[in-house]
């Protein structure tokens, strides 16, 4: 029975699989339930559908009125998944509990392109020897455990401190698991790290999260990037699998990067099974002022003065060699990608019509009056199933050789697209630098200060240029390895199959 009618004010769309109704802005609704709680309705749509939408979304027919802002984050959820596991409310869930959702991805976007227009004050405080909202004290007692230390092993030689005890962290057994008595589903991904062995669940949203707090603490480092984000086909298998095999190798670079691997967050995110240790954590990370260029003032360069010359040369070098770089894994990356798809379609399509072609000529050979020619024709049609197991071959090759080439590059692509923004910022500390030499109002100590200031930030940079180029040189030569390995096993498997149906003619 219906309670009231309203007005929806803006679209929402529905998860598929779920209890949640689609709605579209202008269309009117019969509300039959109030009493869901945490901002929910239940209401019938005039096709006679019927299921749950934000009350926040709609309006009241007597009060409803065009939207005039944006819609309203989604209402919080009733949460039976804690990142540790226990079955207990957790206000993480329900400050982001929209995953991967329509909505989630506009606000997203909207959230991005506000900031662009916004110039980056911790790059121009930087490099003009001030520091955003951190106190004196803080400044001369920068926590020993967030010092980050870099070595000059030559004069061109720039290099983070090795990972004392290095670690991996393997993600597994993604799970479907709901909340709200069964009406949201959502997938958790298993993380176990080799330092402590102890299993902790996260989900994309979490990973997410702290994505955005490692790109704001570290953002003069090269971040790799998380999967992209999707609407739809979320719960099946493959990209379920798929977006695993992406978290891993995220997962794996963060792990073998000398400052990301030892961060507070990271660690937190591995390890914290209990739910108040994790919100408190979280919190803590939020309020870090220790983020963007105050991150500098954490680094422990070596005490000599870079010169201008050196600088300029080795950056516009890094520049040159970055944009190549990015060009040919973005081309590399969109080679592999057509390859893959050509597998799963024209090359398997190609060699099923070769296939029944033969097919086709050994059962008229066969149908000959007379069956003189019934060896013949047997074998002609072998032929025509080989040709077709060989399109099966071509069909299901993609995904063990080209589409693992391609979440390398993925990851490459994103790394080495962080870089003009760093790059932007080095550039900018530096012009600061030079214009606080020519104040005359300046003292020399302050100018030491800034000179100093700048260094750390320059150093990071060319610390982390070092990195980047040892990652790819080890990175790449296992993953050329791991996709030689597959294409000669998939042509071998040709090969044997061709040999073994040319012996019936011998």
């Amino acid at each position: 029975m219906a309670l009231f009618r309203v007005q929806a004010l803006y679209d929402f769309v529905g998860e598929s699989n779920s209890a949640e109704l689609s709605i579209t802005a202008g269309e009117t609704l019969s509300v039959t339930r109030v009493d869901i709680g945490e901002g929910w309705w239940e209401g019938t749509n005039s096709q006679g559908q019927s299921g749950l939408f934000p009350q926040a979304y709609v309006s009241k027919l007597e009060d409803s009125a065009p939207p005039s802002i944006p819609p309203p984050a989604l209402p919080p959820q009733a949460s039976d998944w804690t990142p540790g596991g226990s079955q207990q409310d957790d206000d993480w869930d329900d400050e982001w509990d929209n995953d991967d959702t329509y909505s989630e991805i506009a606000n997203n976007a909207q959230r991005e392109s506000h900031y662009s227009n916004e110039p980056n004050q911790n790059q121009y405080n930087y490099g003009s020897g001030q520091v955003d909202n951190i106190s004196e004290s803080t400044l001369k007692d920068v926590p020993p455990h967030t010092r980050v230390k870099i070595f000059r092993e030559n004069e061109n030689v720039f290099r983070w401190e090795l990972i004392a005890e290095p670690y991996t962290v393997q993600v597994t057994s993604p799970k479907k698991a709901s909340k709200m008595g069964g009406l949201k589903s959502f997938i958790a991904y298993q993380l176990t790290p080799s330092f402590t062995g102890i299993e902790v669940s996260r989900r994309y949203k979490h990973f997410d999260w702290l994505h955005n707090r490692l790109s704001d603490k570290f953002n003069i480092l090269a971040m790799p990037p998380l999967p992209d984000k999707q609407i739809s086909g979320r719960y099946e298998e493959h990209f379920i699998e798929h977006r695993r095999v992406q978290l891993q190798e995220f997962v794996n670079y963060v792990c073998r990067h000398p400052v990301l691997s030892a961060c507070e967050v990271w660690q937190h995110f591995l390890t914290c099974t209990n739910e108040k240790q994790w919100k408190e954590g979280k919190r803590r990370a939020e309020k870090d002022q220790l983020v963007g260029a105050n991150f500098c003032l954490c680094v422990e360069a070596p005490d000599k003065d870079l010169l201008a010359s050196t600088i300029e040369s080795k950056i516009d070098n890094s520049i040159s060699y970055i944009n190549q770089m990015d060009q040919s894994v973005k081309g590399l990356m969109q080679t592999a990608a057509d390859q893959q798809k050509k597998c799963e379609n024209l090359y398997k399509r190609e060699h099923t019509k070769v296939g029944e072609s033969f097919f086709s000529l050994g059962v008229a050979f066969e149908n000959r009056e007379g069956g003189l020619f019934s060896d013949l024709a047997t074998d002609m049609k072998k032929i025509g199933t080989t040709y077709i197991e060989i399109a099966k071959l071509y069909e299901d090759q993609g995904k063990i050789d080209w589409q693992p080439l391609t979440d390398k590059l993925y990851l490459y692509r994103g790394v080495t697209s962080s870089y003009p923004d760093i790059f932007s910022m080095q550039k900018h500390a530096e012009q600061k630098k030079k214009e606080c030499e020519r104040n005359s109002q300046m003292s020399h100590g302050q100018i030491t200060e800034v000179r100093k200031r700048t260094d750390a930030l320059t150093y990071s940079v060319f610390a982390e240029l070092d990195h980047f180029q040892s990652e790819m040189n080890t990175e790449f030569k296992s993953a050329m390895k791991s996709f030689l390995q597959e294409q000669v096993n998939f042509y071998k498997n040709i090969v044997s199959r061709l040999e073994d149906t040319l012996k019936r003619f011998e």
